[in-house]
């Protein structure tokens, strides 16, 4: 471990290593279900698999969100899987 300023404590490190490993991971989600399809990565955004409504950027904080909404599309209620 690091003495001095640039110190960090072992659950900061945790904290921070798993927001950037859901962030990296919701992104890889996204990029596995879309490339094969021959859809693009970028446009559009997220939607519902169902009614095909625009997730909401709030609504699309990894897992924050899925819990947050119990893990259904906050328009049709259907089940979003994880």
């Amino acid at each position: 471990m690091l003495d001095g300023p640039l110190a960090l404590a072992p659950e900061v490190v945790g904290l921070v290593s798993f927001v950037l490993g859901a962030i990296v991971g919701s992104f890889l989600n996204v990029v596995i279900y879309r490339l094969p399809a021959g859809l693009s990565v970028v446009w559009p955004g997220s939607r519902c698999p169902r009614c095909e409504m625009p997730i909401r950027y709030w609504q699309n904080v990894p897992i924050l969100s899925f819990l947050f909404l119990w893990g259904r599309c906050a328009a049709c209620k259907v089940g979003i899987p994880w």
